[in-house]
């Protein structure tokens, strides 16, 4: 019994060392809890989505949160309203596509292949899509991650999309940093810093250069693996596309973001060549309205001729842009006061089918007069897209701007400045301009340029057709015209505020002796010549931009200047200060109260400025901090511009409110304060003030006697 005993107990023992000996070792599969980064990208909603363009962000990602390399996904699978995944995609096959299953592997280095996964829109939607997974690294880990998809079902609302069109003459396109900072913003919600071109584009359609120059054979061509800053060398507003000779059509490339956090997305450059051996008339469709009460009901041949020329194919169908409701209002099906819709920018309007294309029509406001463009896409039976523009010419369509007149010399740059277009656009049509287009003089009198410092030396000629910006890139600012010989040479421009309203007007240069250096541009009060004041001795032709302003302000007692000598003295590039400028203000706006305060205690009674000051802050124009003024201290043009805007308020004489956020186009608006961002707005939009010649607003910056009187004459004859 005992041995029976003894032999079960050494079997068990010998059992029990046999499963040691034998016993596997588990290596347990981490679980990562930290939020992976999400992988942002956009398509328009007649596009899809190949991962292959984010294969890479999949690897990152992976690498980013666990230091191992990514093995494979699996897909929680979207809502169908929002679209499918795909595997293997073929977009002419649509009924035999094998969708992704949630339960499959999707591997990063053999089949199946996650790159070889489609996303396809639904047709209906538009909006963020987010397409939940979860990814394995090599060593099994896994963690959770989205993919969101910006899908613009032809909204007007940006996306990370940056789109640019190159028509008929021009030769390249230059891209604005202000594009990739707000698809920056708008995506990771941070400023950009850099971004990399990692996705060139072919060289049979076309090049990307950095500090491109047409004179120059030797240009130095963008690199994929380099940074271009958003606001630093390598500049991104340096990078140019220039196309290839033979190329027209439609391209798109990638390029990679990074913004301030240092967090990468995705985003897309789309680039319309336009065949630049037509006219600009060859897209043009016109019609003619007699009079406001006039409709113009759009005929359908017109656009089918226009495709047929274009395409050498039949039209399928057109969307129209949306023209400001100041100029009038596309109506579908609209008779006599009755009307089925508004038409839309996302709406297909059809050759052949309803919303029928000829049923599409115009009417006028019944306070304008003018030419009225109305941009256009259309498609035809092929799904092949082409531009083109509606011209609506209502009354007389032609509104006609005051005569900007310069002085200059022969073969020395004439400084168009981008001011004096502005006021004359404010004068005539009641708002700010948006661009202009020039009609070029003939060679023989003369050329137009673009960033001109002296002969023989520009970044290009001026083009026709080609817009150019008061507040935005190609400037009117840069724009310089070098005559050819003594005389007067006018050269016809059209000018377009921010409503869409046209009028048209005439620079004239009066050229006169010998050639010259570069010389400055008209004043909004005397262009025929540089002036010096009649008052100060300090105030030469150097500040003859400020003349006018400084001696009007002067003879109404609103700025004075001191005696040396014999001589009165302005010290126009003195700065001012806080008490001083409240000093201006008090007199030019004639400011007066009532009721009283405790005051400043660092503004003391007896003070030159105590009056204005004590009126200022029962007025709510002057709010100190910790019940001091610091009046001594240099005024900044940001709280300049906040006393402005409290100042004229409460004479009654209201500021119309600005677009803040269109402040993003100067390149220095991250520096703009949240609590003066309403008020410089406000300003800029009045033309009060304006950015500097390199697009900055300078916020922080501190201003001079000169610049001073500027804003103040401004202000009293807004």
């Amino acid at each position: 019994m005992m041995m029976k005993r003894l032999k079960r107990t050494l079997t068990a023992i010998l059992i029990a060392a046999l499963a040691l000996t034998y016993q596997p070792i588990t290596a347990f599969a981490k679980v990562y809890d930290d939020d992976a980064d999400d992988i942002t990208c956009s398509i328009d909603s007649d596009e899809t989505l190949d991962f292959d363009d984010i294969e890479d962000d999949f690897l990152d990602v992976c690498d980013d949160l666990t230091d191992e390399d990514l093995d494979y996904v699996k897909f929680r699978l979207p809502d169908e309203d929002e679209g499918i995944l795909y595997y293997d995609y073929d977009d002419d096959d649509d009924d035999d596509n094998t969708e992704v299953r949630s339960s499959r592997k999707y591997y990063n280095d053999k089949s199946p292949y996650i790159k070889r996964v489609t996303f396809v829109p639904d047709e209906d939607y538009s909006g963020t899509v987010t397409i939940k997974y979860k990814g394995y690294n090599d060593d099994d880990d896994s963690y959770s991650g989205e993919i969101k998809i910006d899908v613009d079902g032809g909204r007007k609302s940006s996306s990370d999309t940056i789109k640019y069109s190159l028509d008929y003459d021009e030769d390249y396109i230059e891209f604005d940093e202000d594009d990739f900072f707000k698809a920056c913003k708008k995506i990771q919600h941070e400023d950009l810093d850099y971004v990399k071109f990692t996705d060139l584009p072919d060289d049979d359609d076309g090049i990307l250069y950095y500090d491109y120059d047409d004179d120059y054979d030797d240009n130095t061509e963008v690199r994929s693996s380099r940074k271009y800053y958003y606001d630093r060398s390598s500049y991104l507003r340096k990078v140019s596309f220039i196309p290839d000779d033979d190329f027209s059509g439609t391209l798109t490339f990638k390029y990679t973001g990074y913004d301030e956090e240092g967090d990468r997305y995705t985003g897309k450059i789309r680039i319309t060549v336009g065949d630049r051996d037509e006219k600009k008339d060859d897209r043009e469709i016109a019609y003619k309205a007699k009079g406001r009460r006039d409709v113009v009901n759009f005929d359908e041949d017109d656009f089918s001729d226009l495709c047929d020329d274009l395409n050498d194919e039949d039209l399928d169908y057109v969307k129209f842009s949306i023209p400001s409701a100041k100029n009038g209002i596309l109506y579908y099906n609209y008779n006599e006061g009755q009307y089925s819709s508004v038409v839309t920018s996302s709406r297909k309007y059809y050759i052949e089918s309803s919303p029928y294309l000829g049923d599409v029509t115009f009417v006028p406001d019944d306070r304008f007069s003018g030419t009225c463009i109305i941009d256009f896409k259309g498609w035809d039976v092929d799904g092949k897209k082409f531009s083109g523009e509606v011209k609506i010419t209502v009354g007389s369509g032609s509104i006609n701007a005051k005569t900007i007149t310069y002085t200059g010399k022969p073969g020395a740059g004439t400084i168009m400045k981008d001011a004096d277009f502005n006021q004359v656009c404010r004068d005539l049509m009641g708002n700010q301009l948006n661009y202009i287009y020039f009609t070029l003089p003939s060679s023989s009198s003369g050329t137009l340029y673009y960033g001109y410092t002296q002969s023989g030396n520009y970044s290009s000629k001026v083009r026709a057709n080609t817009k150019y910006y008061y507040g935005g890139s190609p400037y009117i600012l840069n724009i310089s015209f070098v005559p050819e010989r003594s005389g007067t040479v006018s050269i016809a421009y059209t000018g377009y505020d921010v409503e869409g309203l046209s009028f048209t007007g005439t620079v004239q240069i009066n050229s006169t002796g010998t050639s010259g250096g570069s010389t400055g541009g008209s004043t909004p009060i005397d262009t025929s010549k540089l002036i010096s004041s009649k008052y100060f001795s300090d105030v030469d032709i150097s500040y003859s931009w400020a003349v006018p302003y400084i001696d009007s302000l002067y003879e109404s007692n609103i700025m004075s200047g001191a005696t040396v000598g014999t001589s009165k003295r302005y010290n126009p590039a003195s700065y001012v200060t806080r008490g001083e400028f409240m000093l201006i203000l008090y007199r030019a706006l004639n400011l007066k109260t009532s009721s009283s305060t405790g005051g400043f205690i660092d503004v003391p009674a007896g003070s030159y400025y105590y009056d204005a000051v004590m009126t200022a802050q029962a007025l709510g124009i002057a709010q100190g901090s910790y019940n001091q003024f610091h009046p001594n201290e240099k005024i900044t043009r940001e709280d300049a511009m906040v006393f402005v805007q409290r100042a004229v308020n409460i004479t009654g004489s209201t500021l119309p409110a600005g677009d803040v956020s269109g402040l993003t186009s100067f390149r220095d608006y991250s520096s703009i304060s949240d609590y003066s961002k309403s008020a410089v707005a406000a300003l800029v939009k009045a033309g009060i003030i304006t950015g500097s010649d390199d697009n900055k607003i300078y916020p922080q910056g501190n201003l001079t006697r000169a610049q001073i009187a500027a804003i103040v004459y401004r202000v009293i004859n807004e």
